[in-house]
């Protein structure tokens, strides 16, 4: 009776042994399966597929109309136009174009550094784009802008006293600060005066 019940108990053993063996892989295959999903997620690079609006109204506004790049700006924000100008270096003329209508200064600094680092059409549209959001009557910055503000101040400011740069992008990054230095992102004091009329 004793040995019986001993192999009863071994046997029980043996069965739950063999339950947590076979739940195992189980529990492994959940792991790998998490692993595929992160590196799919990784290798994704988050660019958002157009709808069918937003290419018809990135086509209507390829020739420049100012109603047309208006319109995209609303529909795409400045942050889009600066998305898609990364992710289709075709569209970044229309971008640079449309930026002059962005409703904020976000993407001050990517517009700076166009206008710093860009071909000289790209820099020219890029100023150019500043200069007109610069000119609008002054109204309070978002505060989640005053960073990206500063930050487009501080790169158009280098841009300004660097004489070696080209003088027409060094004249309209020292036009822009004239107005830009309203909202307190650059001391008037700091521009530089070199290139004005004599």
């Amino acid at each position: 009776m004793r040995i019986t019940f001993l192999l009863l108990l071994l046997l029980i053993g043996c069965g739950k042994g063999k339950g947590a063996t076979a739940a195992a892989p189980s529990a492994s295959g959940a792991v790998h399966a998490f692993d595929a999903g992160a590196a799919a997620a990784e290798s994704d690079d988050g660019a958002v597929p157009m709808d069918a609006r937003e290419v018809a109204q990135w086509a209507a506004a390829k020739d420049g109309d100012p109603e047309e790049l208006m319109r995209l700006a609303d529909l795409v924000t400045c942050t889009g136009l600066h998305e898609r100008a990364v992710q289709q270096p075709e569209l970044r003329p229309t971008a640079l174009a449309a930026a002059r209508y962005c409703r904020d200064f976000s993407e001050l600094p990517w517009l700076a550094q166009v206008g710093t680092e860009g071909s000289d059409a790209d820099a020219r549209a890029a100023l150019d784009a500043i200069v007109d959001l610069a000119a609008r009557p002054r109204r309070s910055v978002d505060p989640d802008d005053a960073d990206e503000l500063h930050t487009g101040c501080a790169a158009l400011l280098t841009l300004a006293r660097t004489p070696d740069r080209p003088r027409d992008r060094r004249v309209l990054a020292i036009r822009s600060l004239r107005m830009l230095a309203d909202y307190g992102c650059v001391k008037r004091s700091d521009i530089p005066t070199d290139l004005d009329a004599k």
